[in-house]
């Protein structure tokens, strides 16, 4: 069951990695499902894409962490503090990497319009 919840966790940060590639070469359509679909994003084709791209380092970063606390997991497992603290680490990663992204965007689009974006 280790094996599958690390490969599981490994899956996501890939999932995370190659959206942080698309982000980073303007690659998600505007206006499109994937991406951020926050409305201050979506004002105009020049904040999509900014927005995106102040995202995906932050994306990046917290892919290839997750990736890593997944591997740590399929390796070590979960039945001592080692796979554990994959575990944790994968989950925060991911987690928090989307959060700080999603700041970055929103600064970044608000860097753009010198106004505050809503929400």
């Amino acid at each position: 069951m280790s094996i599958f919840l690390g490969l599981l966790w490994v899956g996501i940060g890939a999932a995370w990695l190659w959206m942080a590639w698309l982000m980073s070469q303007r690659r998600l359509a505007f206006g499109s499902r994937w991406g951020i679909l926050r409305p201050w994003a979506r004002t105009s084709e020049e904040a999509w894409f900014e927005a995106h791209q102040a995202m995906a380092t932050s994306v990046g970063l917290g892919g290839a962490v997750t990736v890593l606390g997944g591997l740590v997991i399929v390796v070590s497992g979960l039945d001592n503090i080692v796979g554990q603290i994959g575990f944790f680490v994968a989950v925060f990663a991911s987690v928090i990497g989307q959060f700080v992204g999603l700041r970055q965007a929103k600064a970044a689009v608000e860097r753009l319009t010198n106004a505050p974006a809503p929400g």
